[in-house]
C-alpha cells in the first residue's frame, strides 16, 4: 500500500527539501538560502541512489533516458541554462510510496533572466532494497522543451547531445 509515512516517502521528502519549506526562526527562507540548503540535501540523499540509476528526463524533443553519468551531465547542463542552480522547490503537495515505487507532486520555479517558469510537476521513483534505481520526470513536455531550448536556441543535435553539451 502506498503511504505518506513509508521510509521511501520520507526519503523523497528529504530529497526534495521538504524541511526547507520554512525556517522556524524566521518563518520563511530566502530563495538563495533554500537553494543552498537544497543542494546540500541533494548531495546527502544521493547516497541512497544506485550508481546505476536510470533517469528519464522531461520534455518531448528533449526527452532522453540515461545512466548516472548522464544524470550528472544533465544536471550540470540544466543548471547552466538557468539562474540560481536550476529548479527551486516552492511546495511539496503530496508524496506516496511503498517498497517499490514513490511518487511526488510538487510546485517548482526555474529562472533565466526575466523568464520565470513556475509549474506543477511530478517525480516518480522506483526502489530496490531501499535504494533509488530509476527516476522519471513528469512534466508538461512542450513547455519543458520551450524553456530549455530557449537557453540554447541555436542547438541542432538530439536530446542526448543537448543534455551532455558543455
Amino acid at each position: 500500500m502506498l503511504t505518506a509515512d513509508h521510509p521511501n516517502a520520507l526519503w523523497l521528502a528529504g530529497m526534495y527539501g521538504h524541511e526547507l519549506q520554512s525556517d522556524p526562526a524566521s518563518g520563511q527562507l530566502s530563495d538563495e538560502e533554500r537553494d543552498k540548503r537544497h543542494a546540500e540535501h541533494v548531495a546527502k540523499y544521493m547516497s541512497r541512489m544506485s550508481p546505476n540509476l536510470i533517469v528519464h528526463t522531461g520534455g518531448v524533443k528533449l526527452a532522453a533516458t540515461g545512466d548516472m553519468a548522464f544524470l550528472k551531465a544533465y544536471a550540470r547542463r540544466r543548471a547552466s541554462l538557468s539562474d540560481g542552480g536550476d529548479v527551486s522547490i516552492i511546495a511539496i503537495n503530496q508524496i506516496l510510496a511503498d517498497d517499490n515505487y514513490g511518487i511526488l507532486h510538487f510546485r517548482s520555479r526555474t529562472k533565466r533572466g526575466d523568464h520565470v517558469w513556475e509549474r506543477d510537476g511530478m517525480g516518480a521513483w522506483r526502489f530496490e532494497n531501499g535504494i533509488a534505481v530509476e527516476h522519471w520526470e513528469l512534466s508538461n513536455g512542450p513547455k519543458w522543451d520551450a524553456y530549455y531550448l530557449g537557453g540554447d536556441p541555436d542547438f541542432r543535435g538530439d536530446a542526448i547531445e543537448y543534455w551532455t553539451r558543455d
